[in-house]
C-alpha cells in the first residue's frame, strides 16, 4: 500500500484543485495497488520453528540472551534478514546476518553480544522472514531468577507446543552455529501486524495454543465519548494500543484527552473501519499529534475534503496503510486474539459506493480468554445476516458495540440472537439529528433479552476493563454508574 498511497498522493498534486472526479478516478487507480498488496502471503507450514530460548545467561541480567532455531525441512533455508523480535517491556529486534543458512534439519542459535534484547518476564518472541511474514512464535515467558536453564520444547516429541523449564541444551547435541546478528531501532513495532494464521508447530497439530494468562493482565477497552461518531481505544495486556475510529474532526480533542489519561503518546495500530467523516475525521489531527505505527482501513474510498485530508496525514506521516478482510487478524498482544470478520473478501461493488460503506465496516472480535467484544463499526443488516450464515459460534460475545449508533438499519434480530450480549455500548452524539438510537433497534435489544444498554450521549466515556475471565467492570464518564460483571453473574450494577 505504500506504493499506492504514494502514487495516489503524487496524482492528487498533478490535478486541478477545481477537478473532483479526475481525483477518484486516481484514487480508485491506488486502491488496486493497495488490493493486491494486501492478499495474505502464507508462508510454508513448519518452514522454522524456535526450538529453545535463553533469556538471560546464568546469574546475569545484562544481556547475550539466545534463540535456537530449528529447520524440519530436508531443505537448506536461507535466512538472511530474518528477524527475532521481543514484545515485552522495550520492544528489541534481532536482524540475523546476511549469507544465513540453516541446514537440513539443522539448528541455529541467535543472539547478540551487548544489549539486553529479551525481558525476564512476559517475554513473547517472533520470528518473521525478511518479507515480514510471521513464522513462529512463541511466549510468554518469565525467567527472573536468572538460572542456568531455559525454555524448550517439550522433547517427548508429543506435546510440541508445550514448552517446559529445563536443563540447558542450548548449543549441546544440536551442532548449532552462532550467529550474532544485528540490532534494528527500538523500540520497534511489527512492521505487519495483519497475518494469516501462522503455521502450527507440527505439521500433525491443527490446535490452537494461546499463550497463558497471567493475573494482573487487563484489557482495556474506552468506548470514547466523541459525540454524533465512533471512538474505541483498546489497551492490551502488554500495553500495546489499537485505535477504532476518531469520530468527527471536531472530536480529536477528546480522542487525544483519553489517551492522556491512559498516560498514552502512542498508538500501534489505528483502524479506519470505513471513510464516513464521523469515523476518520478525528483520526486526521489524531495522526498529526500522536505516533502511528500502522493504519488499517476497509479498502474503500471517497470524494470528500476529510477522505483527502485523511490520505494526506497518513501520507505525511508515512504510516504504513492495509487493507484487511474477513479472515485477517493482528498480532499485537498474544494472549489477545483480534479476528477481523468484516468487509467480506470481496467488495464486487463496495469499494467506490457509499451505500455500501456502512455494510463494508471493519467488524472486530476481541477474545481474550473466556471474555469477547464484538465491535461492529456501522455494518448493517446485509453484513449481520452474511456472518450469521457462516458461522453463529464465532458471533457469541459478552459485549456487542451496537452497529451504526443504534440505528434500524443495524443489530438485526437474527444477528442479536446469534451474538447474545450481555451487555450492548452505543455511540451517538445527544440530540443528534438522525434520530439515534432508533427505537426499532432499541426494541430489538429488548427483545433480546440483553441485560444492560449504555450510551455515549449519556454515560460519557465507557470504560471497560477485564483479567481474562469472564467477568468484567465498566465504569462510566458522565452518568457515575459502575458494573462489575464476575464469573457467570450480576453482582453490582449501582448509580453513584
Amino acid at each position: 500500500m505504500r506504493f499506492g498511497l504514494a502514487l495516489t498522493n503524487v496524482l492528487y498534486r498533478t490535478q486541478s484543485n477545481h477537478s473532483r472526479l479526475p481525483r477518484l478516478i486516481l484514487i480508485l487507480i491506488a486502491s488496486l495497488f493497495s488490493a493486491i498488496y494486501c492478499v495474505p502471503a502464507a508462508s510454508a507450514a513448519n518452514e522454522v520453528l524456535i526450538n529453545e530460548v535463553e533469556l538471560n545467561p546464568a546469574g546475569t541480567d545484562v544481556g547475550a540472551e539466545k534463540v535456537e532455531l530449528y529447520n524440519p525441512s530436508n531443505s537448506i533455508i536461507d535466512v538472511s534478514g530474518w528477524t527475532i523480535s521481543s514484545t515485552a517491556g522495550v520492544a528489541a529486534t534481532v536482524v540475523i546476518n546476511e549469507g544465513t543458512t540453516i541446514s537440513p534439519n539443522g539448528y541455529l542459535i541467535v543472539g547478540r553480544d551487548s544489549q539486553q534484547w529479551l525481558d525476564n518476564t512476559g517475554e513473547v518472541i517472533e520470528v518473521k522472514n525478511n518479507s515480514g511474514i510471521l513464522i513462529d512464535s512463541v511466549g510468554p515467558f518469565s525467567d527472573g531468577s536468572n538460572d542456568d536453564k531455559t525454555w524448550q520444547r517439550s522433547p517427548d516429541g508429543e506435546e510440541e507446543d508445550n514448552w517446559v523449564f529445563s536443563t540447558n541444551t542450548l548449543g549441546g547435541n544440536n551442532s548449532a552455529t552462532l550467529v550474532s546478528g544485528s540490532e534494528s531501532p527500538s523500540p520497534l513495532a511489527p512492521e505487519n501486524p495483519i497475518q494469516p494464521r501462522p503455521p502450527s508447530p507440527t505439521a500433525n497439530s491443527s490446535v490452537e495454543v494461546m499463550p497463558k494468562i497471567h493475573s494482573g493482565q487487563n484489557l482495556t477497552i474506552a468506548f470514547i465519548d466523541v459525540g454524533q461518531g465512533d471512538s474505541t481505544l483498546v489497551i492490551f495486556p502488554n500495553a500495546k494500543t489499537l485505535l477504532i475510529d476518531g469520530g468527527e474532526r471536531e472530536s480529536y480533542g477528546k480522542v487525544l484527552a483519553t489517551l492522556q489519561e491512559h498516560g498514552l503518546n502512542h498508538i500501534d495500530i489505528a483502524v479506519a473501519t470505513h471513510p464516513h467523516a464521523d469515523h476518520i475525521g478525528g483520526l486526521i489531527d489524531v495522526i498529526r499529534n500522536v505516533s502511528v505505527e500502522q493504519m488499517l482501513d476497509s479498502g474503500q474510498v471517497h470524494i470528500t475534503q476529510t477522505f483527502e485530508d485523511f490520505l494526506d496525514a497518513i501520507d505525511t506521516k508515512q504510516i504504513p496503510l492495509k487493507s484487511v478482510r474477513e479472515g485477517d487478524y493482528t498480532l499485537l498482544d498474544p494472549t489477545v486474539k483480534v479476528e477481523v470478520l468484516n468487509p467480506p473478501a470481496s467488495l464486487p461493488d463496495g469499494a467506490d459506493n457509499e451505500a455500501e460503506f456502512n455494510d463494508n465496516s471493519v467488524v472486530l472480535k476481541l477474545t481474550y480468554g473466556e471474555f469477547s467484544a464484538l465491535l461492529t463499526g456501522d455494518m448493517q443488516e446485509t453484513n449481520e445476516a452474511r456472518l450469521v450464515s457462516k458461522n453463529m459460534t464465532t458471533l457469541d460475545a459478552e459485549v456487542l458495540k451496537a452497529g451504526h449508533h443504534g440505528s434500524r438499519t443495524s443489530s438485526s434480530s437474527t444477528f442479536l440472537n446469534a451474538v447474545t450480549p450481555e451487555v450492548v455500548i452505543i455511540s451517538l452524539g445527544a440530540g443528534n439529528t438522525y434520530g439515534h438510537p432508533h427505537q426499532e433497534a432499541l426494541d430489538r435489544l429488548s427483545a433480546a433479552r440483553t441485560e444492560h444498554v449504555f450510551r455515549t450521549d449519556i454515560d460519557g466515556t465507557i470504560t471497560l476493563t477485564t483479567n481474562g475471565s469472564s467477568g468484567y467492570s465498566i465504569v462510566t464518564e458522565t452518568s457515575g454508574k459502575t458494573m462489575d460483571v464476575p464469573k457467570f453473574e450480576l453482582v453490582c450494577c449501582s448509580v453513584q
